[in-house]
């Protein structure tokens, strides 16, 4: 039996095809899961997604942390596929081959490491994830740039365009780059620290100045997205401090980028990511952009190593050679 995982190994959330989680654990037997946390236990150790800021990783395979998460992810998608768990035998495994992606600016750099990183791994792993028991066996891992695959979701809207800025907006990072006819130009290939986390941690800084308390990330996710329920809740000086600083941190995000050579005026950008969904509003309200695409799916960088995978190995598409080198 053989599976296709595409994985989005983000510092701050985990992206599957189908699943989002975040990217941060906690080892123990006794976190409470009250509401339905997920469990895995694996070689004798119990983990529970947590969500917590954890130090952001350039080189992902430093430590198990992205293995860990890698196995959250896969019980997550095999568990969707309850027709190929059913054919099963209790002694059998599922070979699995991984589509992972890398940073642009980062990928020459660890493209092989990351993907040796899973492939070393040549025994059969076995896990439980919620009280269901899972054997894989990893018998590949093939690693694609992030960012650049989010725009192959949307190839078709692209392809005609000559300059297209990229604009991936995560937990930590920001990682921009430019596509020339739908080639990445690595002279304008950057990655500056002004993720989401950024601004929550600004937002509290502000509301502790002030002599407030500090905000959830749920509830400042809540009033980013203007959700009903929040705006109800809590006090307009709550709402205004949010909004205020989301709109600030968003001009000096774009000014920053604007400042190593990308052109807002005259280019089409195109922003990807949680972070570029949760910031839509704000982005066009600065109205510094004039030429916005949002790419309003979590999960286009998956689906894009998807789309290159299935090339490599036969799909019909226009954009194989055009692919960055390793890709």
């Amino acid at each position: 039996m053989k599976r296709t995982i595409s994985i989005d190994t983000g510092n701050r959330k985990m992206k599957t095809i189908h699943h989002v989680f975040h990217s941060s654990f906690m080892e123990s037997k006794y976190v409470p899961t009250i509401g339905g946390g997920d469990v895995l236990n694996y070689e004798g150790k119990t983990y529970t997604l947590v969500d917590e800021i954890l130090p952001v990783l350039n080189d992902k395979t430093v430590d198990e942390r992205y293995f860990i998460l890698s196995l959250f992810a896969m019980g997550k998608e095999l568990f969707d596929d309850a027709k190929t768990l059913r054919k099963l035998t209790p002694d059998a495994h599922i070979n699995v081959k991984l589509l992972i992606g890398l940073p642009l600016q980062h990928y020459e750099a660890y493209r092989e490491k990351f993907e040796q990183y899973f492939i070393k791994r040549k025994n059969v792993i076995q896990f439980e994830l919620n009280g269901k028991p899972y054997s894989v066996k990893i018998i590949g891992a093939h690693c694609y740039p992030q960012a650049y695959s989010a725009a192959l979701t949307i190839f078709e809207t692209l392809k005609d365009s000559n300059i297209v800025n990229i604009c991936d907006i995560g937990g930590f990072t920001v990682d921009c780059l430019q596509l020339d006819k739908f080639s990445p130009n690595m002279k304008l290939c950057t990655s500056l620290y002004w993720g989401v986390n950024e601004l929550f941690q600004a937002i509290n800084n502000q509301m502790r100045s002030t002599g407030g308390r500090d905000i959830s990330n749920s509830i400042i996710e809540g009033i980013l997205k203007k959700d009903p329920a929040d705006l109800a809740e809590y006090s307009d000086k709550r709402i205004n401090t949010v909004t205020s600083a989301a709109l600030s941190h968003v001009e000096r995000m774009l000014a920053e980028i604007e400042q190593k050579g990308f052109d807002f005026e005259e280019d089409k950008t195109v922003f990807v990511g949680g972070g570029s969904i949760l910031l839509e509003e704000y982005i066009k309200e600065t109205g510094k952009v004039k030429k916005p695409i949002f790419i309003d799916d979590v999960h286009a960088n998956a689906k894009g190593y998807r789309i290159q995978f299935t090339i490599e190995n036969g799909g019909k598409g226009s954009v194989k050679s055009k692919q960055p080198h390793g890709a």
